[in-house]
């Protein structure tokens, strides 16, 4: 067998493959960067709801001291709607250059209705918890 005519075949194929390689894997750390982004934004709404209407210390400064992006813990909005209920919303539109000048836009709304109930130690107070 003549294996003259194959000679750098290998590499051809190598130089081939690698650029697709190369975006798939770009590819696939940017879309776990933006999970993980989405994740901490989710985080953040669900945390803030919970803490600002179920414990009587205010918690929701430290939900957004433990998002890692200050543009998503700026954008963490909770409050009060009713008798332990809460409302938490966060809103993200953002827009900034990137490499090559490619505009990458971000934009992500979550939002959360949270129906509370705690305990309370011993017997109701005259008149009612609440």
């Amino acid at each position: 067998m003549a294996r003259g005519k194959e000679k750098g075949q290998a590499m051809a194929e190598f130089a081939l493959v690698m650029p697709i390689l190369i975006l798939l894997l770009f590819g696939m750390t940017f879309a776990a960067f933006y999970a993980f982004r989405s994740a901490a934004t989710d985080w953040g709404v669900f945390i803030t709801g919970v803490a600002s209407g179920s414990y009587n210390t205010p918690a929701t400064e430290h939900a957004r001291e433990n998002v890692l992006w200050p543009d998503l813990a700026d954008r963490i909005h909770a409050g009060q709607s009713g008798p332990r209920q809460v409302r938490s919303l966060i809103s993200i539109e953002d827009s900034r250059d990137w490499i090559f000048g490619i505009r990458l836009i971000e934009a992500q709304r979550a939002a959360t209705h949270f129906r509370l109930w705690r305990f309370y130690p011993g017997p109701p107070p005259a008149g009612g918890i609440e």
